[in-house]
């Protein structure tokens, strides 16, 4: 899509409960919907995470916060069950990620 002046000239007469509606839809159509995962993809993510973490290696999670997806590559290095939290060891620090936000995770390949 060109990002000419298009609708730039037609907004002097417009009302401005048109264009409250219109930067409203505008954030509807940027942010996306969080996807709800069938029981096989998250047994598929818990599968790799737990593989992740046997074998001591990097694992990239793709995770869904502020209304987007985000990825993050970090170290398994444990599970809280009872708050259904991951450990994860990034570059920086030690994060506490809810499985709930998780919606996709791959063992990241080190290339040597």
């Amino acid at each position: 899509m060109i990002n000419d002046r298009g609708n730039m000239k037609w907004i002097s007469l417009m009302l401005p409960e048109h264009l409250v509606q219109l930067k409203e839809w505008k954030k509807e159509q940027y942010y996306g919907k969080k996807r709800d995962l069938t029981e096989w993809e998250i047994e598929e993510i818990e599968q790799t995470i737990q593989r992740a973490f046997k074998l001591r290696k990097l694992v990239k999670l793709t995770l869904w916060e502020h209304n987007k997806p985000h990825d993050l590559v970090g170290l398994v290095t444990g599970a809280d069950t009872w708050n259904k939290e991951l450990l994860l060891e990034t570059d920086l620090s030690i994060k506490r990620i809810s499985m709930e936000l998780i919606q996709t995770a791959s063992l990241v390949v080190e290339d040597d």
